[in-house]
C-alpha cells in the first residue's frame, strides 16, 4: 500500500503473466489502473481493452470486470480507489503522452492533458520545462490533491518548507493542507495529478470554473504538513 486516506487509496501491484488479478462486481468505490510495466487486458461485458505502459483505465462502481496479465512479461501497475462513486459513469481507457485526452495547455514549456474526468476523480498529465512555475501555495477545503512524479523532479512547497521529490514518488495532500509546486530543476519533469473528488478541476484549468475548491492559505497556516503522505514506487 502506498497511500490510504479517506479520499484516496493507492497500491502498487505486481503479477505474473497469465494471472487474473481482479474480479469485482458492485464494488462500492470507483477504481483506476495505471500500467507501469507489462500489459493488462481489461475484460468487460462489452469486450476487452488492452492496456500497455502509461495507459490508464477508470472503472466506476457497479461494473463487473476481469483484469488479466497478458503478454510475456510480468506486469506492474498502480491501483487507485476513490469513494463517492456516481451512477452512470462510464469506463474510460486512455494512454498518456499527449495523443489521447483533452490537451488544455500545449506550449513548449508546459503541457497539461486531462485523461480522466469524472465526478469522482480527475487525472491529468503535466509536462513542465526546466524552471517552469506551477501553482502558488493554496489549499483545497473539501477535496484531496495528489501527484505521481514520473520523470525529473518536482518541488512541493508546504508551510514548513519545500521538498524536491524525484521520479517514482507519490505525494498526497489531504483537504486543508497548504501546498504548491514548481519545477525548480534544470531538466524537464512529468507527473500525473489527481483531484478526488474532482470539484470540476478540469473546467477550472479551462477557465470555466471560478468557484473551484481552491483558496489562498488561511491565516493559521492550514492543517499540519505531517498529514501529507509520501511514498516511493519500487524500482
Amino acid at each position: 500500500m502506498l497511500a490510504d486516506i479517506e479520499e484516496f487509496r493507492a497500491d502498487e501491484i505486481r503479477a505474473e503473466p497469465g494471472t487474473s488479478v481482479l474480479l469485482l462486481s458492485d464494488h462500492p468505490v470507483a477504481e483506476a489502473y495505471l500500467v507501469l510495466d507489462g500489459e493488462l487486458e481489461l475484460r468487460l461485458d462489452d469486450g476487452e481493452r488492452t492496456l500497455g505502459p502509461d495507459a490508464w483505465a477508470f472503472v466506476p462502481a457497479g461494473i463487473a470486470y476481469l483484469l488479466d496479465v497478458t503478454g510475456d512479461e510480468p506486469a506492474r501497475f498502480l491501483h487507485v480507489q476513490v469513494p463517492g462513486s456516481e451512477a452512470g459513469s462510464e469506463v474510460i481507457v486512455r494512454r498518456a503522452g499527449g495523443e489521447e485526452g483533452d490537451k488544455i495547455t500545449d506550449r513548449p514549456e508546459r503541457r497539461a492533458t486531462v485523461l480522466v474526468e469524472t465526478h469522482e476523480l480527475t487525472i491529468s498529465e503535466f509536462h513542465y520545462g526546466a524552471g517552469e512555475r506551477g501553482a502558488k501555495p493554496h489549499v483545497h477545503r473539501e477535496h484531496a490533491d495528489a501527484f505521481l512524479v514520473l520523470e525529473g523532479e518536482f518541488t512541493f512547497h508546504l508551510r514548513d518548507g519545500s521538498r524536491a521529490l524525484p521520479a517514482g514518488t507519490l505525494v498526497v495532500f489531504p483537504p486543508g493542507v497548504v501546498h504548491g509546486f514548481d519545477n525548480d530543476s534544470d531538466a524537464h519533469a512529468r507527473c500525473f495529478n489527481f483531484h478526488m473528488p474532482s470539484f470540476g478541476f478540469a473546467d477550472y484549468m479551462r477557465g470555466r470554473n471560478p468557484d473551484f475548491d481552491q483558496f489562498d492559505p488561511p491565516e493559521d497556516g492550514g492543517l499540519d504538513p505531517s498529514l501529507v503522505v509520501t511514498a516511493k514506487l519500487s524500482d
